[in-house]
């Protein structure tokens, strides 16, 4: 998924960094990981198109902490104003609610975790908290 980003960014000359620190297996529901790094790299993909050939860059990091928690972290670039009424973010291609970013808070939720988003300065953060499900262990 990330590469897939990555390729897509280095297309458009948009500087992209990614740090992805997780082990071979993790009990965490692919398609939930998938669905939250895809909606989180296409945003910053689209918001760092709109903004300024010098000013573009994207910069996400995926890791573990304390072996029960995936963090995710996107950090891009953006212009312009971004429109959020009660908590919600408006989508920029359509009117009405933006879809994405509930989904994401949606899916941190269910996964027991939480979902952060700022934006200041030109930076947009999305920082996502996943809990990692506890498998089964079975002793002879």
């Amino acid at each position: 998924m990330i590469s897939h980003y990555a390729a897509l960014a280095k297309r458009e000359n948009i500087p992209f960094q990614a740090n992805a620190a997780l082990p071979a297996h993790i009990s965490i529901d692919q398609i939930d990981m998938c669905l939250v790094l895809s909606n989180l790299l296409e945003n910053a993909l689209e918001a760092s198109l709109k903004a300024k050939p010098f000013n573009r860059r994207i910069h996400a990091e995926v890791y573990l902490h304390h072996k029960h928690l995936l963090l995710i972290q996107v950090e891009n670039t953006f212009e312009g104003k971004i429109q959020e009424k009660n908590h919600i973010f408006q989508s920029s291609k359509r009117p009405g609610n933006g879809v994405g970013i509930q989904s994401v808070r949606h899916i941190a939720e269910k996964n027991g975790g939480d979902s952060s988003f700022t934006y200041e300065n030109g930076i947009f953060t999305a920082k996502i908290m996943l809990r990692i499900q506890k498998t089964a262990v079975s002793h002879p």
